[in-house]
Order: C-alpha cells, then sequence, then structure tokens
C-alpha cells in the first residue's frame, strides 16, 4: 500500500498528539491506575503512528512492523477499557474470570502477530483472498466489535451523575474502533483497501485525541460499576459478534466451491445460521445458563439484590390483563429468582396443606398434603427450605408419590407470617443446571417471608369480607328487628282495646285497617331483609303531608293520649304537600314519635306541629321529657345500635336522619336533660304542578 505525503502528515500528526495524550495522562497530581493505563495506551499508539512516518521513509526497514504496531495498538486500548472495568466485574477478586480475559486478549493478539510474521498484512494490503488473509481480516473486525462492546459496557455501567467525562472518552474511543471496523469491513468486501482510507487513519485516530484529553482530567473512573444486566447484554452482543464471524468464515469456506453452486449453499447455509442463532439467543434454557455463568465468574455476589427486590415487587403488584390472581403472581415472582419455569402454591387449612394455586405447572398433578405426614412436619417445624433431591436420597418415605416419582420437583420454599406457616411453594428445577449456597437460601427465605405477608393480609382481607357479610345481614335485622317492635307495640295497644270495644263497628273497621297495614309493612320488611342492607330508592309520589301526620299521630295517641296534632303555619284548609315514598315518611314520623313517647311519662303532654313557607314544609315534634346531653347528640345519637333505653335498639333516629336526608331534607335535634327535645324534621315542598295533579287524584 503507498503512502502518499498526506498519509505521512496525518500519521505525523498522530504521533504528536498521543504523545501530549500520554504525557498528559500521568500530568497529574494524584495519578491512577486508570491514568497508567491510559498513558500507556497513547503511548503504544504514539509509536503506531511514528512507524507509519518512518516507513515513508524507508519502507524496507520499519514497513514489516506497522501490522504488529497496529495489532498492540488495539490491544492496548481494550486492556485500558477492561482495567476501567475491573472493579465492577471484581476481576481481582475472580481470578479465574482474570485469567480468561487476559487469554482471550493475548490469543486474539498472539494470533495476529502470528499471521503478521506469515505474510498476511501484504497480501490484504493488495487485495489477496487466501483463507490467512480472509482470517486476517476477520480477526481484526473482531477486535473492532469486541471494542465497541466494552465502550458501551463502560458508558452504560458508569454512574449517571458523573458520565460527562465518560461520554466524551465513549465517543473518542468509539470512532477509533467504528474507523477500524468501518476499514475492515470494506477490505473484506470489496478488496483491496481504500488507499485514501489507508493514509487518512492517522489524522482521523488524532481527531479523538481532545476528547480523550478532556475525558483524562475528569474523576469519574473510580465510580464505574458494572450491573448484572449491562455484562449479560455485553456477553450476548460479544457471542453474536463471535458467532457471526465464525459462520462468515464457514460461508466463505463454502463460496470457494465455486459457481453457482457454491453461492446456492453460501446463502442457504448463512440463512439457517442467522436463523438458528435467533433461536438459540431466545432460549430461555440459554439465557437461564448465561446468567449462571456470569454470577459465578464475574461477580462476588450472585444477586443485585436492589434487581431482585424491585422485580419481585413489580411482579406481585402487577395487575391487568394476563397477569393472574396474587397468588399466581406470588409463585411466578419466586420462580423467576430461580429461572425455574413453574411452581404450585400451597397454603395450610384445618385438615392439610392444600394446593391453592398453580403458575405453569405441567407436572404430575401434585395432592393436598395432611398436616400429620412428615412432609408437612418439615415444614411446620423447621419452616426451612427443602431440596427434593437430598429427600429422595436420604429419607423418600417423607415424599408424597407425586412428589417422589417425578424428578422435576425441585424445592420447597416456606412462606412465613410472624413465625407462623403461611404456605409454601413447589418449585420445578431450573431450565440450567445450578448449585444452592447460603446466598440462594437468603434470599429465598427472605422473598417468602415478605410473601407470606401478603398471603396471610390476603386471608385477612377474605375473613374480614365475610365478617362484613354477617355484619352487614346483623345490621340490617336489627332494623327490622326495631320496625317489628313498633308494629307489636301498635297491635298489643289494638288487641287491649278489643276486649272493650269489640262491639263498636267503627272500632272495628279501624282495627281491620290496622290489622292489614300491619301485615303490608311485615311483607316490606320481609322483603328488605332479603335485599341488600341499604334501602332501596323510594317510590316517589306526591303526598298530603298532613293527612299523613293525622293518621300517625291518631294511631300513637292511643297509647299516648296527651299526644296532639297542630297546624301552626298552615292556612286554613290549606293541604301541604312533599314528594316521597309514603311507607318512609310514614316511617320516618313513626320512629321521632315513638322516641317522644318513650322519653316522656304517660301524662307528659307531647306536641306535633306543621309549619310551612314557599320551600320547605316543617314538622316539630316537642315532648318534655328527660331530654338528652348536648354530648349524647353529637357522639351518640344518630349512631346505630347506641341507645339510652334498656330495650332500645337505637335506631329510630338515625333510620330517621337517613330517610330525611333520602328525600332531600333534614333533621335537627335540640335538647335539655331533664327539660324534654324538640326534633325538627324539613323537607322540600312538592312543586305546584305535581300537588295538583295529586288533588284532582283524590
Amino acid at each position: 500500500m503507498l503512502l502518499t505525503e498526506i498519509g505521512l502528515f496525518s500519521h505525523l500528526l498522530a504521533a504528536v498528539a498521543f504523545v501530549v495524550l500520554s504525557v498528559a495522562a500521568l500530568w497529574q497530581p494524584q495519578r491512577s491506575a486508570a491514568s497508567w493505563w491510559l498513558a500507556g495506551a497513547a503511548a503504544v499508539t504514539a509509536i503506531w503512528a511514528g512507524l507509519f512516518v518512518l516507513t515513508a521513509r524507508d519502507p524496507e526497514s520499519w514497513g514489516r512492523l506497522l501490522s504488529p504496531a497496529e495489532t498492540a495498538r488495539s490491544a492496548a486500548w481494550i486492556a485500558f477499557l477492561v482495567a476501567m472495568l475491573r472493579p465492577g466485574w471484581r476481576l481481582d477478586e475472580r481470578l479465574r474470570s482474570s485469567f480468561i480475559i487476559a487469554g482471550a486478549i493475548g490469543f486474539l493478539a498472539a494470533l495476529q502477530l502470528a499471521l503478521d510474521f506469515l505474510g498476511a498484512t501484504e497480501g490484504v494490503l493488495v487485495g489477496d483472498r487466501s483463507s490467512v488473509a480472509q482470517l486476517f481480516v476477520v480477526m481484526r473486525l473482531a477486535v473492532a466489535v469486541s471494542g465497541l462492546v466494552l465502550v458501551h459496557n463502560l458508558y452504560v455501567s458508569t454512574d449517571a451523575g458523573v458520565r460527562g467525562g465518560v461520554r466524551f472518552l465513549a465517543v473518542g474511543m468509539g470512532g477509533l474502533f467504528v474507523y477500524d471496523l468501518n476499514f475492515y469491513t470494506l477490505t473484506f468486501l470489496l478488496p483491496p483497501p481504500s488507499e485514501d482510507l489507508f493514509n487518512i487513519r492517522g489524522a482521523a485516530n488524532a481527531i479523538v485525541v481532545p476528547l480523550l484529553l478532556f475525558a483524562a482530567r475528569e474523576a469519574w473512573m473510580s465510580r464505574v460499576q458494572v450491573s448484572r444486566q449491562v455484562v449479560f447484554h455485553t456477553l450476548s452482543f460479544a457471542m453474536i459478534g463471535i458467532y457471526l464471524i465464525v459462520m462468515a468464515l464457514l460461508a466463505y469456506g463454502l463460496r470457494l466451491m465455486g459457481g453457482d453452486l457454491g453461492r446456492l449453499l453460501q446463502i442457504s447455509f448463512l440463512f439457517a445460521t442467522v436463523l438458528l442463532g435467533t433461536i438459540i439467543l431466545v432460549s430461555p434454557r440459554f439465557r437461564a445458563a448465561l446468567r449462571v455463568k456470569i454470577a459465578q465468574n464475574f461477580f462476588a455476589y450472585r444477586y443485585d439484590y436492589r434487581v431482585e427486590w424491585l422485580r419481585f415487587i413489580a411482579t406481585v403488584s402487577h395487575t391487568g390483563d394476563g397477569a393472574g390472581g396474587m397468588h399466581e403472581r406470588i409463585i411466578q415472582a419466586i420462580c423467576t429468582v430461580l429461572d425455574s419455569p413453574a411452581g404450585v402454591l400451597f397454603v395450610p387449612d384445618e385438615e392439610a396443606l392444600q394446593p391453592l394455586a398453580e403458575w405453569h405447572w405441567k407436572s404430575a398433578r401434585v395432592e393436598p398434603i395432611r398436616h400429620d405426614t412428615a412432609l408437612a412436619r418439615l415444614f411446620e417445624d423447621g419452616q426451612r427450605i427443602l431440596d427434593f433431591n437430598q429427600l429422595r436420597a436420604s429419607n423418600p418415605e417423607a415424599l408424597p408419590a407425586w412428589a417422589r416419582d417425578n424428578v422435576r420437583v425441585w424445592l420447597g420454599v416456606p412462606l412465613v407470617h410472624l413465625d407462623a406457616l403461611a404456605g409454601f411453594l413447589v418449585l420445578e428445577r431450573s431450565l440450567a443446571p445450578r448449585g444452592l449456597n447460603w446466598e440462594d437460601y437468603d434470599l429465598l427465605r427472605t422473598l417468602g417471608r415478605q410473601a407470606g405477608s401478603y398471603i396471610a393480609e390476603s386471608a385477612a382481607q377474605l375473613a374480614l369480607d365475610d365478617a362484613a357479610k354477617f355484619d352487614e345481614f346483623n345490621r340490617r335485622f336489627a332494623f327490622i328487628m326495631h320496625d317489628i317492635k313498633n308494629l307489636v307495640s301498635q297491635l298489643s295497644l289494638v288487641a287491649r282495646n278489643a276486649e272493650r270495644h269489640a262491639d263498636n263497628p267503627e272500632f272495628r273497621k279501624d282495627m281491620v285497617a290496622t290489622l292489614q297495614s300491619s301485615v303490608g309493612k311485615m311483607n316490606d320488611m320481609l322483603a328488605r331483609l332479603s335485599q341488600r342492607p341499604t334501602r332501596s330508592e323510594p317510590h316517589w309520589a306526591c303526598l298530603d303531608l298532613g293527612a299523613l301526620l293525622a293518621e300517625v299521630v291518631a294511631v300513637k295517641a292511643r297509647a299516648h293520649p296527651p299526644l296532639t296534632l297542630a297546624n301552626d303555619g298552615a292556612k286554613s284548609g290549606e293541604r301541604l304537600f312533599v314528594a316521597g315514598d309514603i311507607g318512609q315518611i310514614e316511617q320516618l314520623f313513626l320512629h321521632l314519635i315513638q322516641n317522644a313517647i318513650d322519653a316522656s311519662e304517660p301524662e307528659a303532654p307531647i306536641r306535633v306541629s306543621l309549619d310551612a313557607d314557599a320551600a320547605e314544609v316543617t314538622v316539630r315534634i316537642e315532648d318534655q321529657g328527660s331530654g338528652m346531653s348536648a354530648r349524647f347528640i353529637r357522639q351518640e345519637l344518630f349512631q346505630p345500635f347506641r341507645s339510652t333505653k334498656p330495650q332500645g335498639f337505637g335506631i329510630g333516629a338515625y333510620e330517621a336522619r337517613e330517610i330525611a336526608r333520602s328525600h332531600g331534607g333534614r333533621l335537627e335535634v335540640v335538647s335539655r336533660e331533664d327539660e324534654g327535645s324538640v326534633f325538627t324534621v324539613f323537607l322540600p315542598r312538592a312543586d305546584a304542578g305535581r300537588a295538583a295533579l295529586a288533588v284532582a287524584a283524590q
């Protein structure tokens, strides 16, 4: 390859630039290991560029050293990147991993140097398509791809707050490897290499020096950390690159057969290998095995606990289509930690440990585990993680048939809440073979306790729901009992008067009406008892409130003769209409008048008055009974099931207020102890049109 004057100037510029970078990296008040690695890589690059200058003056003496110098340059930069990633990969503690990485770098460098001395470089520069020359170009491509993967790894693994310097370093070093990748890709596809690209490489390399100089001034190198996801994706991309390079070499070998058959085999082979590589890459078993190898060789601890915890919480709390129930999500969350493909959740009841939920379980059908079996005692007494493989070997009689005969049944994980067994999981064998150590057991115990709290909370919530249903029924029944008590009082009065007035036709007529009304009310109560606890919507109609009050007062006056009704604010003959359910409004005043009677002496007067303005109808029930304290009115009067009467249900005032509210009105109370009480009901007047229709219908 001819070195032009532009090439001479280009590489002279690169030599000077990288010498400056090397000196700047060492010219630091506190030199770190990263500074030494950067200075070394810059010095090797300066030597490589200087050899271009010497070759332009004396090709015979220096030309054979150009390619080995480039090999050393690339290896130096990759070594620098590995040194930056060493703290996160914990290579000082992982001697095996350090040896593998150093061996891989050394092998690539040694193989390229060997090809250099075999004369591959000269063949590449003149467009030689021999196997040795093609292998040499492929090795250069592999080095460039590896460099780019490491640059990406370094950038994404650095704390976001200190990525300023890393950003410039990544762009600069990425530029070096991208130029090499493009140069050798074109050389492989369209030989021979371009003279222009070959001569301008020095200037292209020199352009990135300012970025590297700026990066050398930043104190970011000590904070570089590598996550497991970064390593996983890095190794995945690296394996993809190696796989494609190997497949490209094999395809090139098929191409050497020549003719149409060679091209046909080459195309078919490339398509099949890409398809096969995709299948392997997306295989859960392959991904699980890769994660195990990463944890074993690159990190001191198997798990990134922050990531595992966040993933566990996200899985358990996820809702929506396809998410499954809470118990299935718990199984999935714990199975994911160990790459287990399936699991079953057992929860205890009075008789046995019952299989409650499954997640992807396709093994033999599981059966309940009785409390008196050895396996149940192992869980309940020890609350320890069980390895079914060990139990099959040491104590097979302790296992039920479905676990003893199925080798895919792997682990039993107890789910503990407040030191009590809330359930346990049975997991299938993981996709990739793996041994368990203290770290696996500690993580499973921690997740088991968290899952146990979820299960216990869910069971407690179900129990609360059941208790709430019974409570609703009890409350509903209490309302019915209160209404029945009022009906019994009314019917008792009729029965007492029947002995004296049985021969009176008017009394018999009134008695029949009372009985019919009572039967209707009892049927209504039975219907309410079978419905939801809340009251049904009122059957709205326009009703004459004065006439309704007169009927209620007449009924109650039989038990308390001093009860009277007065139309204080109504005009003579005026009918006051309200919109509402006649049964509920009647119940409202029956409650309030009965409460006044219960609070009064037999001879104490009770006055019911009716008043109205343009918007509201007002009904006051005034008594001179025992009265109530302000504290009782504020805290207990309208609370159901609280009463000052020994036989009371504490429902009348509460239900009266709710009926008034449901009709758009309100209930107010004024009372003094030992002086009496005034209950005032405000109900909105019906509009004139509806009132006229009601009058016309009567």
